[in-house]
């Protein structure tokens, strides 16, 4: 199941008990998916269960059955068509750029968004990259003023001939999910997110460990290779003693860190007071072996 299939299915269980919100959630389906088709409104839907919650609510709304049409087109297989004159006046209204919500309480709105959500939108989550688009259609500008009532700012996208609003930062998309109810979602959605940045946290924490090794393991055989020089050259004892002695652990040991081979000195040297005898030794080689 996708991570759009668990949301509608949220959605769909948690039906609002009041008459007026289960209207607008009506009329949100038909805002974003309903047509004109000449007397008789059609809503193409691919998802089956928003079919049947569409089907439901226009016998309990209008109380008219939807029939179910089959298509030829590549949008849904199916169609309902049912006729309403409440339906296609708003239709009619929203199409000239006038959106008339049916609200009687403060929840009418936000169930509105939630028939929008359930007939045109899909959310996904592909590996930490968010996404919340819904295909609005001629009806994009309407519904975007509408999101900007609730301080929600989508973007514009057109794909395949489809009009899109969308969300892609995962703040706005869990604003947008607790808006139309979908509280569990838009937690599951948080937690993803923190998942995300654990796992990218972790993996820039592993990637500079693995260019520190990387830079170790390049100082460390250049070190050995320009002492090895000095060898063959018989130029090694041009060095201080003290040099001389860590030159050839240098050489004796090449595979050792920083560390582990400033521990192996006799006697022991810090960390830092190896690095710089060695950074001392690439200086003195670079002038012997000029």
């Amino acid at each position: 199941m996708s991570f759009s299939d668990t949301v509608r299915h949220e959605l769909i269980e948690d039906m609002p008990k009041s008459a007026c919100c289960r209207r607008a959630l009506l009329f949100g389906l038909l805002a974003v998916r309903g047509r004109l088709s000449g007397e008789k409104i059609s809503f193409t839907v691919k998802d089956s269960s928003v079919r049947e919650l569409c089907s439901h609510l226009v016998l309990e709304q209008f109380n008219r059955e939807a029939a179910l049409v089959r298509r030829t087109d590549a949008v849904a297989s199916y169609a309902l068509v049912f006729s309403s004159g409440n339906a296609r006046t708003f239709l009619t209204e929203t199409d000239a750029g006038e959106l008339k919500i049916p609200q009687k309480c403060g929840n009418c709105r936000r169930m509105f968004l939630r028939g929008v959500f359930l007939g045109g939108g899909r959310v996904s989550d592909s590996q930490g990259n968010f996404l919340l688009e819904i295909a609005c259609g001629e009806r994009r500008d309407t519904f975007a003023e509408l999101l900007f009532s609730f301080g929600l700012e989508p973007k514009n996208a057109d794909r395949r001939g489809e009009k899109l609003l969308y969300f892609r930062q995962s703040g706005a998309i869990e604003d947008f999910l607790a808006l139309i109810g979908a509280n569990t979602a838009a937690f599951s959605l948080m937690d993803r997110k923190i998942a995300a940045e654990i796992r990218n946290g972790a993996n820039r924490v592993a990637n500079c460990d693995a260019n520190n090794i990387d830079k170790s393991t390049s100082a460390a055989h250049r070190q050995v290779a320009l002492i090895r020089r000095l060898i063959d050259e018989n130029k090694l004892s041009f060095l201080p003693p003290e040099l001389v002695d860590t030159a050839r652990a240098r050489v004796e040991y090449p595979s050792l860190s920083l560390g582990q081979l400033a521990e192996a000195l006799q006697p022991p040297l810090t960390k830092s007071g190896l690095n710089h005898r060695l950074a001392r030794i690439m200086e003195l080689c670079e002038t012997l072996l000029d």
